[in-house]
């Protein structure tokens, strides 16, 4: 790769454009026009412009609806069998209810309202009956069939414990896979294998390519017959960011290769950022849009600026180049994966050095049985089935045996945005290393800023307050110190939003007596309690089994006194009242009071 890349004009755009987007470019508002609607029966309808999804006896899928509600998009979800036989491309007639997106009820809880809005969509569907179904777009319904064809074949030859691992190998269709193997998939490292991404594309566009070579064919003919069958996948599967983002560097690749010319891959990343940032500028912020791009430009990067020996043997070689463009990509993503998920698979570099491969083996063999199906040739079709069934059963097993090791799963608190900034500008220095003549002066320039950087990241000064059923928990992180007052909710609720401040551990938890004030130490995994504070009434036999399950040091309260910084005073018959940078609140978690803002929340 030549440093002149990045004066490229179109390079130089995509840098300008997705800095000003990230600067300046704001969530989505709520679209409250449907309001009016809530709950109130009403005939709908509209194009279906997703694949519907399957899962748990509920289908879900994408209406773009008419011209009476301004063409605007719904997330639509219908628990009748008859909505699993829905096609992309046709048109709904049904009777349901309208409701506005939600808004995100607790810190570091997914977002579901602000994940639809990224995506254009408006508000959420609830089918009720189906009145009628119009099969209008030629072209998706025929490409939903084939899809649809597709997954019969791989629902009639295997068994409900691999299908979802095939039919998300080769489509990304998981369905109703398993939640034990949906986790070990991800502390293996291997969650990207069931996902159809850019991996599938080229797979595709290379073996196709090859097959019309070895017939005969010329090498335009093969070449835009490979761009032809890559692009029916790329819909078939489809046609999310990972994949455009692909086939469009697959494509203008293939066109640089035809003309002798070798930049077409990189040409080919940065007009597939742009068409995606250009038709949908909230693609930025969504977590899939960044992870693709991301692993893609930082593999780029490191294939083009660092080779390995032309002396090593072919096989060590070969099993090197897969580790460390695992290592690599597996870097490239680490502060998303401890942003988005709060978790690290260690595994992971080792890991794909198997299953990778396996997967593209998996993925053809997928495909074959399909279109040995169509052919009167029972038993090749079944043999082929047979082994596919072994590779899968071999799929499985390792991805387990990774995910069973203790390295696999690493609980990781949120970086500071500043650190993920010094993380990023320390790793693409790295692999544009080779490119840079002066490297010491580089280096130095390099230290200087990540140190500019790092002073804006120590002090940091956050509250949360989180909505239980009966309870408030109100959490104030203060650099390294960490309160929590009140455990009434989830213990997954609370951990993932301390995970989301930054942190693992609760210095100070100051709690009520009530067992449904403790509720979250049932679950609570992952976080270290170092002291309780409480009163000597609120220790009953039920709260005190659940104050053994952590390994906290047992602190008892007593007014007019300060305990972790916190001044305790007497409330009357109803207890203690606590006051702290700004935040007062009552023993019973009845009033809170947040820098001069007051809330109420229901007493159990």
């Amino acid at each position: 790769m030549d440093i002149s890349f990045y004066r490229r004009p179109l390079v130089i755009f995509l840098i300008i454009y997705s800095l000003f987007l990230a600067f300046f470019l704001k969530a989505p508002k709520t679209d409250n026009s449907f309001e009016k609607f809530e709950n109130i029966p009403l005939s709908l309808q509209g194009a279906v412009v997703s694949y519907p999804l399957s899962k748990n006896g509920r289908t879900n899928f994408i209406l773009k609806l008419d011209k009476t509600y301004d063409n605007k998009r719904v997330y639509v979800s219908c628990y009748k069998e008859e909505c699993k036989n829905l096609l992309r491309g046709s048109k709904l007639f049904y009777t349901g209810t309208l409701e506005t997106l939600p808004e995100q009820e607790n810190r570091g809880s997914f977002d579901w309202g602000l994940f639809l809005k990224r995506k254009n969509i408006s508000a959420q569907s609830k089918l009720e009956e189906i009145k009628e179904v119009r099969q209008e777009n030629f072209f998706w319904i025929t490409i939903s069939k084939i899809r649809r064809s597709i997954l019969t074949v791989f629902e009639n030859n295997f068994n409900a414990e691999l299908l979802p691992i095939l039919s998300g190998i080769t489509l990304g269709e998981k369905g109703d896979i398993p939640r034990l193997l949906y986790t070990a998939f991800q502390d293996s490292g291997a969650m990207h294998l069931l996902v159809a991404s850019g991996g599938n594309v080229g797979f595709i566009t290379l073996i196709v390519y090859f097959l019309c070579s070895l017939f005969g064919l010329r090498r335009f003919t093969s070449a835009a017959a490979a761009l032809t069958v890559a692009l029916v996948y790329t819909l078939i599967a489809g046609a999310d960011a990972p994949l455009l983002r692909a086939y469009l560097m697959a494509f203008c690749s293939t066109v640089g290769f035809m003309l002798g010319r070798k930049s077409g891959l990189l040409q080919g990343f940065v007009l597939a950022a742009l068409v995606i940032l250009l038709i949908n500028p909230q693609s930025l912020f969504e977590a899939g849009f960044q992870m693709s791009f991301l692993a893609t430009l930082s593999i780029m990067l490191f294939a083009a600026n660092f080779t390995i020996k032309k002396t090593w043997p072919k096989h060590l070689k070969i099993l090197t180049e897969l580790f460390l463009i695992s290592l690599v990509a597996q870097l490239s993503l680490t502060p998303l994966f401890c942003n988005y998920f709060h978790k690290l698979s260690l595994t992971a570099p080792l890991s794909n050095i198997l299953l990778i491969p396996l997967s593209g083996i998996l993925m053809g063999g997928g495909f074959l049985v399909w279109l040995l199906s169509f052919l009167p040739f029972g038993f090749i079709l079944k043999s082929t089935v047979f082994a596919v069934n072994i590779l899968l059963v071999v799929f499985k097993f390792l991805v387990e045996f990774f995910a069973a090791l203790p390295i696999s799963k690493l609980i990781t608190p949120s970086l500071n945005p500043f650190l993920i900034i010094i993380f990023y500008l320390i790793f693409f220095a790295f692999l544009n290393l080779p490119l840079i003549k002066n490297k010491k002066r580089f280096m130095y320039l390099i230290c200087f800023l990540s140190l500019v950087l790092a002073g804006f990241s120590f002090s940091s000064s956050k509250t949360a307050v989180l909505t239980g059923r009966y309870n408030f928990v109100v959490i104030e992180k203060q650099n390294k110190l960490t309160r929590v007052f009140g455990a009434g909710v989830k213990g997954e609720v609370l951990r993932n939003a301390l995970l989301s401040l930054g942190t693992k551990e609760i210095d100070c938890l100051f709690v009520r007596g009530s067992a449904s004030s403790l509720y979250a130490l049932k679950d609570l995994e992952d976080i270290e309690i170092k002291n309780i504070y409480l009163r000597q009434d609120y220790i009953t036999e039920k709260t005190e089994d659940l104050l053994k399950r952590t390994s906290a040091k047992i602190n008892l309260l007593w007014p007019k006194e300060d305990a972790c910084g916190v001044r305790i005073s007497k409330e009357g018959n109803l207890g203690f009242s606590y006051q702290v940078n700004g935040i007062e609140l009552s023993d019973n978690m009845k009033r809170v009071v947040i820098k001069g803002q007051e809330k109420f929340f229901k007493q159990d």
